[in-house]
Protein backbone atom coordinates (compact mmCIF):
# COMPACT_ATOMS: atom_id res chain seq x y z
CA UNK A 1 0.00 0.00 0.00
CA UNK A 2 1.48 2.87 -1.41
CA UNK A 3 1.64 6.27 0.46
CA UNK A 4 -0.87 8.25 -1.67
CA UNK A 5 -3.61 5.22 -1.10
CA UNK A 6 -2.72 5.55 2.65
CA UNK A 7 -4.08 9.10 2.61
CA UNK A 8 -6.73 8.82 0.93
CA UNK A 9 -7.99 6.27 3.39
CA UNK A 10 -7.12 8.08 6.24
CA UNK A 11 -8.77 11.62 4.88
CA UNK A 12 -11.57 9.50 4.00
CA UNK A 13 -12.43 8.04 7.47
CA UNK A 14 -11.78 11.46 9.09
CA UNK A 15 -13.93 13.10 6.95
CA UNK A 16 -16.74 10.55 7.66
CA UNK A 17 -16.31 10.86 11.53
CA UNK A 18 -16.31 14.44 11.96
CA UNK A 19 -18.68 15.12 9.37
CA UNK A 20 -21.27 12.72 11.76
CA UNK A 21 -19.84 14.19 15.01
CA UNK A 22 -21.01 17.71 13.49
CA UNK A 23 -24.22 16.46 12.84
CA UNK A 24 -24.51 15.48 16.32
CA UNK A 25 -23.65 18.26 17.94
CA UNK A 26 -25.92 20.15 15.70
CA UNK A 27 -28.60 18.22 17.02
CA UNK A 28 -27.46 18.23 20.21
CA UNK A 29 -27.00 21.94 20.68
CA UNK A 30 -30.32 22.86 19.02
CA UNK A 31 -31.91 20.13 21.57
CA UNK A 32 -30.46 22.14 24.67
CA UNK A 33 -31.02 25.72 23.05
CA UNK A 34 -34.95 24.84 21.67
CA UNK A 35 -35.84 22.27 23.73
CA UNK A 36 -36.81 18.75 22.69
CA UNK A 37 -39.03 17.90 19.88
CA UNK A 38 -42.19 17.18 20.71
CA UNK A 39 -43.88 13.54 19.43
CA UNK A 40 -46.71 13.99 17.24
Amino acid sequence: MDTDMKRRLVYGALSLILSSLAAWLASYLTNKLLGEPEEA
